[in-house]
């Protein structure tokens, strides 16, 4: 719980954008300062104790029993056996008389021989890491001190335990060095590991692609720019699955409008293919086998659409192809294939062309894609109309607005129910297939690939119901005038 909570503080503080960063040196040499300034310190309340202790009387600082030995010296030259009482309890001492025979003290009896041989005539030797004081007495004896230059305490129970008392604080400020030498890392490896949870999580969530999240910050500069780096590799991901995204968005539309529109051309190769089988007449069965050959092409046509759709290389709204081309052929090629679309589905098509045969008005756009929309507003209307019904096409030059421009109307009007109110609304949206009420089964594609081309071509459709109560469609494309097209 606490760590979620000092986790939810740092992350508060890191969403401040540059919040007075430090540089990653500056925060170990800011500990590093910490761990001398304790250390210091720590020396510094040992030294003061000792003191405080000593001047309490609580410890005997290391002069203590030489300055005692020097002052009782002469009481022991003169005096008889005075040494007990005129030395510290910490001392040891022995009496010898004047061949070395052993009087009294308490120099323990394996030491005596040894004690008495080492000192020779010096008044102070070294033995058993102990000083000793040789003072000859008036009475001809000698007195042997040993003394030891070490702090001790006074009680005789701390002095069991720690003989040297220098060394109990000495080991104190060892213990705390240790401490902290041990601790100030790992308080600065928290400090930083809690920031490089920040750093973990964000290249966690790129890891496994959960982008949605904003741009954190840190307050150390170096673990910053590694969470700036991030930020800029989440972004590029994210626009590379989007981009990946809508690559396959395209290419699943193409799919479908592709394989919406092939229905167009074999719609046709079924209708002339059962007529062929109605006829003996030469010439019908020439002109509708080469409307047959003519929709296989544009099969194959459609084929190696789709093929290069698989492949990438081209989508339902990549605008490939644009070029200028002229109305009245075009509308003528329309025109034959409507003829065709209405023989295969038993309708009659009324194609009313108000454009001069030696027009030169030119149309903009990728020719194919224009043809799939006015042929996708004809299918539908086809499919609508009932069996030996009408559908009417009307093409003529409109000015619609104000700029006294040019467009080219394409009128396509059914004998079917019509659109409704939520048709009309929606009718050009993907995958719309309205309520049913109109009673003919689709996919909704027809009106939305219509739509994608018109627009794609610079011009708009438009959705209405006719005066008789059919549905229609019209389409306004801009014309572009042979002599403007020369400058």
């Amino acid at each position: 719980m606490g760590d979620r909570v000092q986790m939810e503080k740092l992350r508060k503080l890191t969403k401040r954008k540059n919040p007075g960063q430090k540089r990653l040196h500056a925060i170990f040499s800011r500990f590093l300062l910490l761990y001398a300034l304790l250390a210091v310190g720590a020396g510094v309340i040992i030294f003061f104790s000792y003191f405080v202790l000593v001047s309490l009387g609580m410890i005997r600082i290391p002069s203590y029993e030489q300055t005692r030995i020097m002052q009782a010296a002469d009481a022991i030259r003169t005096g008889g056996q005075v040494e007990e009482k005129l030395l510290p309890d910490t001392c040891v001492y022995g009496v010898y008389g004047e061949d070395g025979t052993w009087l009294y003290g308490n120099i323990p009896a394996e030491q005596r021989k040894e004690v008495w041989r080492q000192a020779g005539t010096q008044e102070t030797t070294s033995l058993y890491g102990s000083f000793w004081q040789r003072i000859e007495k008036e009475n001809g004896s000698t007195a042997m001190i040993r003394y030891q230059v070490m702090a001790k305490f006074v009680s005789p129970a701390l002095r069991e335990i720690f003989p040297n008392a220098e060394l109990v604080f000495l080991g104190a400020f060892v213990l705390i060095i240790v401490i902290l030498t041990v601790c100030m890392p790992r308080r600065f490896g928290r400090y930083v590991d809690r920031r490089l949870k920040v750093l973990s999580e964000t290249a966690a969530r790129v890891e496994r692609e959960d982008l949605a999240f904003e741009r954190e910050h840190s307050d150390i500069k170096e673990i910053d720019e590694v969470l700036a780096s991030l930020h800029k590799m989440k972004e590029a991901l994210q626009k590379s699955l989007r981009e990946q995204w809508e690559l396959e968005q395209k290419k699943e539309q193409q799919v479908r409008a592709l394989a919406h529109d092939i229905r167009t051309p074999l719609t046709i190769i079924r209708g002339n293919a059962e007529l062929l089988a109605e006829t003996e007449d030469l010439r019908e069965i020439r002109e509708w086998d080469g409307e047959i050959l003519d929709n296989i092409k544009d099969i194959e046509g459609y084929l190696v659409i789709l093929q290069e759709t698989m492949k990438g290389e081209i989508s339902l709204e990549d605008g490939c192809g644009q070029a200028y081309f002229p109305a009245r052929p075009w509308l003528e090629e329309i025109k034959e294939k409507a003829a065709a679309l209405g023989r295969a589905g038993k309708a009659e098509i009324l194609c009313r062309l108000e454009l001069p045969e030696a027009s030169s008005c030119f149309l903009e756009g990728n020719r194919t894609n224009v043809s799939r929309a006015v042929l996708n507003v004809i299918s539908n209307g086809v499919d609508y109309t009932p069996a030996d019904g009408k559908v009417e096409i009307h093409a003529s030059i409109v000015r619609p607005g104000d700029d006294g421009r040019e467009w080219l109307r394409i009128t396509v009007t059914d004998q079917g129910p019509g659109f409704s109110g939520e048709d009309l609304k929606r009718g050009t949206e993907r995958f719309y297939q309205g309520d049913g009420s109109r009673g003919h089964r689709h996919y909704g594609m027809g009106l939305y690939i219509a739509r994608t081309f018109t627009e794609e071509a610079g011009g708009r459709l438009t959705l209405s119901n006719a005066e008789t109560g059919g549905a229609q469609v019209r389409i306004d494309l801009p014309l572009y005038q042979g002599a403007f097209l020369k400058d």
